[in-house]
């Protein structure tokens, strides 16, 4: 059964009557329609298992199969069930008609009858019936084009979507032969794929250079192609479709589809709707190629990059330790001063002692090896704290916290001096923990450095300690100048400084050490009434990962 829309619609005429069958042949041949007839029920059936026409008037009264069997019969046949059949006959009681479209029946007249209303009734079935023709067209159409979607989704290498695509079109759209060709941003052919019904042909080329460059030149989107032949002389088809890819008002392919015979209206818009999914999925599957390809190059520019700024943090760390060692230099300087005078002294006595032949007294050289072994320790200190110390000793282990302030302090007593800063102490006997002397002195020492510098005119650093909970907690106070509101909540970034010529990196790197043996480094502070830095520390041993 025909559904186009601009066909002349076929009529089937059955009846036993042979001045009937003329009579309604003239009056709906005089309306346009064209006319077919059968005098009973079996001819009828032929009629319409060879002719599938769009509409058949029917009559009950017939010999050999009546039309109420004739109905029965082409219902249950799938090629004709939904040929819209009116049924005509004088015999109108209900219970007929009731028997009628119980079969199926479209509608039923009654002999004798008004041609208008017939023509009408007429009408009006062929038009519904065209109606749910197209509309179970685009059913189909609609379905297809969801299972093409469902099918493309799922495959993001575009060899095999490309082939996919072929395979699918092949499948829904009658063709011999099916292509995609896929181009450049100067569309240049990058890649195409071919597939043929039967599988039996094998060819390079369906359309030539030249013919795909003068499709791509032309305005449409959709080209139908009629012509005596292709490119290739081994393909028959002389009918086809093309459409362009495009999306972004760029085209970035061609897919085509080629046939011996030409393609209906409905097998255009499907192609059309099949173009734009693949269109879809292939520029889908192309930019997850190109997203994958530059993932696994950030991922390679990632790594090197991380190596050059571990590389870089390690230099930041170390120049932050001998920034620390340069503002002490001078106390320090100093402090190594002392111990050598009376070393100067002692020996220049001895000497003379020795030239006098005066035995040289014991004293003395206590003496000078008391100051030999404080330089020693002022020496060792310094090692320490710049890393420089070659000995054995392990990077983690039980460390008195007593004895690192203390250090500190001693190491930084000059420095205070001439800094007018004095010192004060409340700490109880702390308990040892499980840490890198070297790192957790380096924090101490830059929490000291800074309350300094944040008061030029002198004052004083109160440090407490308290033990609660296996948790110890220092707190360094200063009287300096405070921390500004903004910056409060930015001091352990890096790069963040309170002050003119500092680096920045102090706080940020005493952060991370901290955090890295298990414990938090906090700060409260108010302007103009100094600041206080508090570190918590475990009591317990780290875990051997966090070393």
């Amino acid at each position: 059964m025909s559904s186009s829309s601009n066909h002349t619609p076929l009529v089937l005429v059955v009846d036993d009557h042979i001045p009937a069958v003329g009579m309604l042949s003239r009056l709906l041949e005089r309306e346009g329609y064209e006319v077919i007839s059968a005098y009973d029920g079996e001819q009828a059936i032929e009629v319409c298992n060879r002719m599938l026409p769009d509409l058949i008037l029917l009559d009950v009264m017939m010999p050999k199969l009546n039309g109420f069997e004739v109905l029965k019969i082409l219902r249950s046949e799938d090629h004709t069930q939904n040929i819209p059949t009116i049924l005509i006959t004088a015999k109108n009681t209900p219970d007929d008609i009731e028997h009628g479209l119980g079969l199926g029946a479209d509608d039923y007249i009654a002999k004798p009858f008004n041609p208008r209303e017939l023509i009408a009734r007429a009408k009006s079935k062929i038009d519904a019936q065209r109606l749910k023709d197209q509309l179970k067209s685009k059913t189909q159409d609609l379905e297809a084009l969801l299972r093409l979607s469902e099918e493309l989704k799922h495959h993001l290498d575009v060899n095999e979507l490309l082939e996919l695509v072929l395979y699918l079109v092949l499948d829904l759209i009658s063709g011999e032969i099916a292509v995609v060709y896929c181009f450049d941003e100067n569309l240049k052919l990058i890649s195409k794929a071919i597939s043929f019904k039967d599988g039996s042909l094998s060819v390079e080329h369906i359309l030539s250079d030249q013919e795909i460059e003068e499709i791509l030149q032309q305005n449409d989107s959709l080209i139908l192609w009629s012509d005596d032949k292709l490119s290739s002389p081994a393909i028959d088809c002389n009918f086809g479709m093309l459409c362009k890819l495009e999306s972004n008002n760029e085209t970035h392919g061609l897919l085509g589809i080629f046939n011996s015979k030409p393609y209906s209206d409905n097998q255009i818009r499907l192609f059309q709707g099949i173009s734009r999914q693949a269109t879809l999925a292939i520029r889908n599957a192309e930019l997850y190629e190109l997203k994958t390809s530059y993932a696994n190059h950030l991922e390679d520019m990632v790594e090197e990059r991380t190596a050059e700024l571990q590389s870089a943090q390690q230099l930041l760390v170390r120049s932050e330790k001998l920034a620390s060692i340069g503002r002490l230099s001078a106390g320090i300087a100093h402090e190594i001063n002392n111990p050598l005078f009376p070393l100067r002294i002692n020996l220049e006595h001895m000497l003379e002692d020795v030239d006098s032949d005066v035995p040289i007294v014991k004293k003395d050289i206590e003496e000078t090896l008391k100051s030999v072994e404080r330089i020693s320790r002022i020496v060792q200190r310094l090692l320490e704290f710049t890393g420089n110390d070659n000995s054995n000793q392990p990077d983690i282990e039980d460390v008195d916290l007593n004895d690192i302030i203390n250090n500190v302090l001693s190491l930084s007593k000059k420095y205070l001096e001439y800094s007018k800063v004095t010192i004060q102490t409340s700490l109880p006997t702390l308990p040892s923990i499980y840490a890198n002397r070297d790192q957790i002195e380096q924090v101490f020492l830059n929490i000291i450095i800074n309350a300094t510098a944040a008061m030029p005119n002198g004052g004083t650093i109160t440090i407490k300690g308290d033990v609660v909970d296996d948790k110890i907690t220092l707190e360094f106070s200063d009287t300096g100048v405070g921390i500004p509101e903004n910056m409060i909540n930015k001091i352990f970034e890096p790069f963040v400084s309170t002050k003119e010529d500092g680096t920045g990196l102090g706080l940020f790197i005493s952060y991370g050490i901290i955090e890295n043996h298990q414990g938090s480094l906090d700060v409260r502070s108010k302007v103009g009434e100094g600041a206080t830095f508090i570190v918590t520390l475990p009591v317990a041993p780290l875990e051997e990962k966090a070393t």
